[in-house]
């Protein structure tokens, strides 16, 4: 963008065209991935177009983890990325995908199936013949790479199973403490001595039950013990 002034730039990103959407959605290739292919012969570009099928990892913002997932939306008019399994849930209960920036990922396992997407590894690589074995080749030491460095994500489940059962342990826990309160104060409300009340305090009581106030104190005290029975 050559131009200064904001209003310019944000109309230029707009109606930018695909092609240069598709090159603004550039994500960074990971360090370790590029210095192993490099000392096997095969040079990789710093950063490159995240594509559908490539294995990435999320390295900031919400959903920063260590372990990979793979890119299952690439959105070029919004400029957004969908993964599996980074989604979130709306009032209703609908579970969608959460749109990610290119920017945030790093590529730990690009896909090679797309023969244009070869063409970076042609031009950087021009003395190598890019066959299907050795694509295949190239793509055994990416799972391996990956295998040896990143996280598996059944971990990230099993830790997240074992904290909903540590909530649910407590909230039973607060249930069964609150149902015992309550029983000791029913016990003590029954365990009360009317004979010392006044006839007052007794026909309050017996406003409050919805029993009729009328008679001596005797009286009074002969229908809440009757009641609570």
């Amino acid at each position: 963008m050559s131009s200064k002034q904001p209003r310019k730039q944000r109309l230029a990103r707009y109606t930018a065209p695909y092609h240069r959407r598709h090159q603004e959605m550039a994500s960074p290739i990971d360090k370790g991935l590029r210095k192993r292919q490099l000392a096997r012969g095969f040079m990789y570009p710093r950063a490159m177009p995240v594509k559908k099928g490539d294995r990435v990892m999320i390295v900031r913002g919400e959903g920063k983890s260590k372990s990979a997932t793979a890119v299952s939306l690439v959105d070029r008019k919004a400029r957004k990325v969908y993964v599996e399994g980074f989604t979130y849930f709306k009032s209703d209960g609908t579970e969608l995908q959460r749109p990610i920036d290119a920017s945030n990922l790093v590529i730990i396992n690009p896909d090679w199936s797309d023969i244009r997407r070869r063409k970076i590894l042609n031009r950087i690589n021009e003395s190598v013949d890019w066959t299907d074995e050795v694509i295949s080749d190239l793509e055994a030491a990416e799972d391996e790479y990956e295998a040896e460095n990143v996280e598996p994500s059944e971990e990230k489940d099993e830790s997240s199973d074992e904290e909903i059962t540590e909530e649910a342990d407590s909230n039973k826990k607060e249930e069964i403490t609150e149902e015992a309160d309550s029983n000791k104060k029913e016990e003590v409300s029954e365990e009360t001595d009317y004979s010392k009340m006044s006839v007052a305090e007794l026909k309050d009581i017996l406003k409050e039950k919805e029993l009729p106030v009328s008679g001596k104190k005797a009286d009074l005290i002969e229908r809440l013990q009757g009641d609570s029975k």
